[in-house]
């Protein structure tokens, strides 16, 4: 089979599972995420060692049966995530912003309207894709999302229009340095979702659960030139399907003298605060890539 051809059937069956979450809605998402879980979890498992792996490694004072229960319910999870991500196709802004509440909201209008420019800073924790919506209507200024396009071009481009629905913008990790300053430098925002794996060769090393974790400079190199303010942005599901994001800064005191130590205690402070938000509900971050590779 071409990669065309395979390309075409996954786009297919999103589009198919899109129609089916329009016609059943967003509040019984979760009934079909249950369904689908036992299949994907016992029968046609995908990923599934590398979640128990990655939860052993994470969490080693929990049992088994612990860490199969946290790795069952959070298939449910991420099947809850892109099935609603399906169903932003057809909400308006008011129904988008009824699925959130944001703490530390004036903190976060105050850093943003001082005019330095801002990065916000999130992880594929709870619905992350709803947090930059929701951030950009809340703040009414379009974020400019960092964002790795995916290898199928068809569904990469569907998550476009769903990204850009209400103004934000994505830019393409690669060619997207000179365009992210530049925002920054005229006082806009930019959008990173930092928890993804760095390269080996120049990616930074920090403390993630105990365990040395490869990172982009990514966030830190945009930042620290400028010290724009960065703010973490990370929202938890609640019972009601609604999401509870919580603001935190990341303020640039006390660092080290060295460029390179700098990058490194910024990323450090980062994934201390998504780390403390993961152990309130680690079924609700995203286990399924292999974040400990190296």
């Amino acid at each position: 089979m071409s990669l065309i051809d395979k390309n075409r059937i996954e786009f297919s069956l999103w589009i198919f599972f899109t129609k089916v979450v329009h016609i059943i809605g967003i509040k019984r998402i979760p009934i079909l995420a249950k369904t689908l879980t036992i299949i994907f979890f016992y029968i046609i498992p995908i990923r599934k060692n590398t979640v128990i792996s990655n939860l052993t490694k994470a969490f080693p004072e929990k049992s088994k049966s612990e860490i199969r229960k946290i790795a069952y319910n959070n298939f449910i999870s991420v099947g809850i995530t892109f099935m609603e991500i399906m169903a932003f196709q057809k909400m308006d802004e008011e129904q988008i912003l009824s699925l959130v509440e944001i703490n530390n909201l004036e903190l976060t209008k105050r850093k943003i309207n001082a005019g330095k420019g801002s990065i916000l800073l999130t992880a594929h924790m709870g619905n992350w894709e709803v947090g930059a919506l929701s951030m950009g209507l809340v703040l009414k200024k379009p974020i400019n999302v960092l964002v790795k396009k995916q290898r199928n071009k068809l569904v990469a481009n569907w998550m476009s229009e769903i990204r850009e629905k209400f103004n934000n913008k994505e830019v393409p990790l690669g060619a997207s340095v000179r365009e992210l300053y530049k925002t920054l430098m005229e006082g806009g925002i930019v959008g990173i979702v930092g928890d993804q794996r760095g390269r080996k060769e120049d990616g930074v090393v920090v403390n993630f659960f105990n365990q040395p974790t490869v990172t982009f400079q990514g966030f830190a190199a945009l930042a620290i030139k400028k010290h724009v303010p960065i703010l973490v942005v990370l929202g938890k599901r609640v019972t009601s399907g609604r999401y509870v994001f919580d603001v935190e800064e990341i303020k640039y005191d006390d660092l080290p003298e060295k460029l390179s130590d700098q990058l490194q205690e910024l990323n450090q402070r980062y994934m201390t605060i998504l780390e403390n938000k993961i152990r309130e509900a680690p079924e609700q971050w995203l286990w399924m890539h292999n974040i400990w590779k190296y």
